[in-house]
Parts: structure tokens; C-alpha cells; sequence
């Protein structure tokens, strides 16, 4: 089996035990919202929002550098 499936099983399974044992309802405001969610809920969705956010900056820095690339090999040499 593949070290990418363990890993991936591994991970699932601990995701699961993490859910199963942090089901006590918090409550959650922010200004004038507010709502009552799982722990495991709102935890996991805090990570998942992080690992986007993580994702879309080094995207962007990724495509600023490889435009920057590019512009310096069009520049003729003088």
C-alpha cells in the first residue's frame, strides 16, 4: 500500500476520533451574529479557512514571481 494512502487513513481516522470526542455545542458571536455549533465543527472549520487562506497567499506570491520572470526574460540586452 502507498505511504500517501496510510497516511491519508491514518489522518482520517484521528480527524473521526477528533469529532467523536469534542461534541459539546459552543456558542459563537462575532458583531451582531451569533451561533451555536459543534467544537469539532467550529475547530475544523477554523483549520480548513487557515489552510485556504495559507493556499491562496502562496498562490499569489507563486504567480507574482513567475510574471516577474517572465517580464526580465522579454527585456532585450544591451
Amino acid at each position: 500500500m502507498p505511504v500517501k494512502t496510510i497516511v491519508f487513513i491514518v489522518l482520517a481516522i484521528l480527524i473521526v476520533i477528533f469529532t467523536i470526542q469534542n461534541t459539546q455545542v459552543v456558542q459563537i458571536k462575532f458583531f451582531i451574529w451569533e451561533a451555536s455549533i459543534s467544537r469539532a465543527l467550529m475547530l475544523l472549520s477554523t483549520l480548513f479557512i487557515g489552510i485556504i487562506f495559507g493556499w491562496l497567499l502562496t498562490w499569489t506570491g507563486y504567480s507574482q514571481r513567475k510574471r516577474k520572470g517572465k517580464g526580465e526574460e522579454k527585456k532585450p540586452i544591451i
